[in-house]
């Protein structure tokens, strides 16, 4: 009697990594479109002159410098949706190893997110503000907006908060998790402390390194989604 040993079935392919909320096409996307459209609005930031210190010299300044203004305005306030989606997959890494502070971090920077929408709401006031008679009365009535505590509290406070304690909780996740090369947590960790405590100097702007850390992150993604699909592929060939 010969007895014949079962033919062992292929080995299915390792389950693809969720990147929560999102896929990884819309990760990819989010990362990309978001991070140049930021680091563009940073950019543009060059052509215009010093800032002076006068809120009606800055709203002066808006007032010669229209269209500049107003495409940078545009060009950050699209940027918003894309960086959510960005922190989203972010988070999403992140919580196959460090669920809760995933959770966390992404929790933060979407509220830093909705916070970023009110300060460029505030930027479009100065349009019309900027073309109005009266420069000091309209620098008095946007100066006493900047201070109104409902302004500061569903705004102002969860972009400072959200975003810079997002990204850290973020950065630091992935720095200790090492779910992806830690170059990319390290540029944008150092992004966040750059950018809320030196800003630009000159043409030398932080937004580059959150650039080159979004990229690298879309770059991790659409390579993960590369090899999970040719995993799929032979093991349906087998």
């Amino acid at each position: 009697m010969h007895t014949t040993a079962p033919a062992t079935a292929p080995a299915a392919p390792a389950p693809t990594r969720p990147l929560g909320p999102v896929g990884r096409r819309l990760a990819v996307t989010g990362l990309v479109v978001g991070s140049v459209l930021n680091t563009a609005e940073a950019a543009l930031l060059q052509f215009l002159p010093a800032r002076p210190e006068a809120l009606a010299d800055q709203l002066a300044l808006v007032g010669e410098h229209t269209t500049l203004f107003t495409t940078r305005l545009v060009t950050g306030t699209l940027a918003v949706p894309f960086m959510a989606i960005a922190f989203l997959a972010a988070a999403g890494l992140l919580a196959a190893r460090m669920r809760r502070t995933a959770y966390a971090a992404g929790a933060l920077l979407l509220a830093g997110m909705w916070g970023f929408v009110g300060i460029h709401l505030m930027g479009y006031l100065q349009l019309p503000a900027s073309q109005s008679g009266d420069l000091d009365g309209a620098a008095a009535l946007l100066s006493a907006a900047e201070a109104h505590p409902v302004f500061l509290a569903l705004f102002l406070a969860p972009f400072l908060l959200g975003t810079t304690l997002g990204m850290v909780t973020l950065t630091v996740g992935m720095l200790r998790s090492g779910v992806v090369a830690r170059w990319i947590p390290a540029a944008w960790l150092a992004f966040i402390v750059l950018d809320f405590s030196v800003g630009a100097v000159g043409p030398v702007d932080p937004h580059w390194l959150w650039l080159a850390g979004a990229l690298g992150l879309a770059v991790h993604v659409a390579r993960a989604g590369g090899i999970a699909r040719a995993g799929e592929r032979r093991g349906v060939a087998s």
